[in-house]
């Protein structure tokens, strides 16, 4: 009797037909994974980033306390000094991680491009290290046109990046 209850059960619930495995695939491929220079290129430009933002603390300062009297004025000229001395050290460790040849066609020119922007960026910095505490006008001045090519170039890297790591809606659409 006991045997003849179990056998129903297992009759009864006997598995379903899985209808989903019919229906085609839906997802988009996936992005091609990073080559192991691609990544050492975006730790590369990890670490320049922290450099690059302490330049921009110090630039802030010293544009926010124009208004200020001297003695405010001229700390923040010398913190712009210091931080250009930390930043050109995170920057110098940063760079040569950055090689333009871990990626192909455009964005190549593109890495290429950042590389050369940063190395101008860099090599204001002694001169920042040097003279912040004594014009800070001018050595902002020179910062900041530095840094608006150096964030251009950032900007046009990051896109054509995305738009490489980007599954084509063409053949996702192709699959479905």
């Amino acid at each position: 009797m006991l045997a003849a209850i179990v056998m129903a059960i297992t009759i009864t619930a006997a598995p379903v037909q899985d209808t989903t495995a019919a229906h085609k695939d839906t997802t988009p491929p996936a992005a091609p994974a990073p080559t192991i220079e691609q990544i050492r290129y975006m730790d590369g430009l990890r670490t320049v980033t922290r450099g690059v933002a302490q330049i921009r603390d110090g630039v802030n300062r010293v544009v926010r306390t124009q208004g200020a009297d001297s003695l405010t004025r001229r700390r923040a000229a010398r913190r712009l000094g210091g931080l250009c001395g930390t930043a050109r050290s995170f920057i110098v460790s940063g760079r040569p991680r950055m090689q333009a040849t871990a990626y192909s066609d455009s964005l190549k020119l593109l890495a290429k491009q950042l590389t050369v922007r940063l190395d101008s960026l860099t090599s204001a910095l002694p001169t920042c290290e040097r003279t912040a505490g004594h014009d800070p006008t001018a050595v902002t001045t020179t910062l900041t046109t530095r840094l608006k090519n150096y964030d251009d170039a950032l900007l046009a890297f990051r896109t054509a990046q995305a738009a490489v790591n980007k599954p084509d809606s063409a053949k996702i659409q192709a699959i479905q």
